[in-house]
């Protein structure tokens, strides 16, 4: 939902009141690049802290 929800906002920032199409063209391209970072990225570890 977040996604959508970012999607609808870049949608509406580039071109005004963007039509659904817009918006699910960016949602997509969102949803592929978070799946490529996910992919890309070795699971992160905790930070270690010193008390």
């Amino acid at each position: 939902m977040a996604l959508l929800k970012l999607a609808k906002e870049i949608a509406d920032g580039v071109v005004g009141d963007a039509d659904q199409a817009t918006v699910r063209a960016v949602f997509e391209r969102l949803c592929m690049e978070t799946d490529d970072r996910a992919d890309a990225e070795p699971a992160r570890s905790a930070p270690a802290t010193l008390h």
